[in-house]
């Protein structure tokens, strides 16, 4: 497994790269001009927006947010940049915190725990990256990753499936 530690990150983001319909999403953190682009699936976005936002709100409640720290930066700000090339494709995706640094750790695995490939961890390939980023930083990229998730093609109210410009079959309509 390879390990990849981003600590204290200069920027985090998440976003939606092309046109709706065609869109690709991603997760991004830069440290010191280095990025790290993971890709992931619009649902994995909306979930970790949520859950991250729910989980802040809770560890708020212990561990009060900095006041300087709850400045919210404007959501645009934590997007996704082209070119975006990502190391690898997230299956699972997690959350934690540490108190004495006032960090959120977002960890990216590139296989999910539950798979049995026969490997132990430590010979099993893949990657994991840790990212470690200020409670500001992650509620920006939550902001962002829900706009960037509300912004695709609008749902047929009769069935809820996505429709395309050009038009849409409704199932509903058979």
């Amino acid at each position: 497994m390879s390990i990849i530690e981003l600590d204290n990150v200069d920027s985090l983001g998440a976003g939606a790269i092309g046109e709706p319909g065609q869109r690709v999403f991603y997760i991004q953190a830069d440290k010191r001009g280095s990025r790290l682009t993971v890709l992931v699936e619009k649902e994995q976005v909306a979930l970790l927006a949520h859950e991250a936002v729910t989980f802040l709100d809770r560890i708020a409640l212990d561990h009060p947010e900095p006041p300087g720290e709850s400045i919210a930066m404007h959501p645009s700000a934590a997007g996704v940049s082209e070119p975006a090339v990502p190391l690898f494709r997230a299956r699972m995706i997690g959350l934690g915190f540490e108190p004495d640094r006032g960090l959120v750790l977002i960890e990216l695995r590139e296989h999910a725990e539950d798979e049995d490939d026969g490997l132990s961890d430590e010979d099993s390939e893949g990657y994991v990256a840790r990212i470690f980023a200020t409670r500001a930083q992650v509620r920006a990229m939550a902001a962002r990753g829900t706009d960037a998730v509300a912004g695709g093609r609008p749902a047929c109210q009769l069935c809820e499936f996505p429709m395309d410009p050009s038009g849409h079959i409704c199932p509903r309509w058979n």
